[in-house]
Formats: C-alpha cells, sequence, structure tokens
C-alpha cells in the first residue's frame, strides 16, 4: 500500500507542475509559453477556469496523498518519529 501511495504521490505532483506551468499569467491573456497567442487558447474561451478547478482538485488530490501517505509510512516503517529513535538510543546507552 505504502508503495502505490508513493507511485500516486509522484504522478500527481507531475499532473499539478504541469497543469500550473500552462496556466496563464495574470497579464498575459493567453498561454504564450505554450506559443498561442494572447486571443486565442488551445483549450477555449473557458482555459482559466477549466485550468483554476483543475488545479485546486490536483492540489487538494495532493494534500490528502500526503497524509495518507504519512500514516501509511508510519506503520510501514514501525516508527511514529526520529526524535523518538533518537532517544531511545540515548537511553539504551546510558543502561
Amino acid at each position: 500500500m505504502f508503495t502505490a501511495l508513493l507511485i500516486i504521490h509522484a504522478i500527481l505532483a507531475v499532473l499539478l507542475i504541469l497543469v500550473i506551468i500552462i496556466q496563464p499569467g495574470q497579464s498575459e491573456g493567453g498561454v504564450a509559453m505554450m506559443g498561442g497567442s494572447s486571443t486565442g487558447s488551445a483549450f477555449g474561451a473557458e482555459t482559466g477556469a477549466v485550468l483554476t478547478k483543475t488545479t485546486a482538485i490536483l492540489g487538494a488530490l495532493f494534500l490528502l496523498n500526503s497524509l495518507l501517505l504519512s500514516v501509511a509510512g508510519s506503520k510501514y516503517l514501525k516508527s511514529s518519529s526520529v526524535v523518538e529513535k533518537v532517544v531511545q538510543q540515548q537511553e539504551e546507552g546510558k543502561k
């Protein structure tokens, strides 16, 4: 399960980066970086709204997957904290 969540996390990260990159800037009207003009768009007139919603959805999925990955990772690695491990090692060294 941990490996599957890790793969999903990587895919979500790449998709989120791509969606953010293709969004038009504040002063630009279109997708100038992708070679488009300021008057037209490859995705139609509502490109900004679609990309904004897509970014929000991917961001929410990324955040949710991060939380799931954290919970699964603590169970997978059978530890709750690096600090606790250091404290345990120090206590064992004193005995």
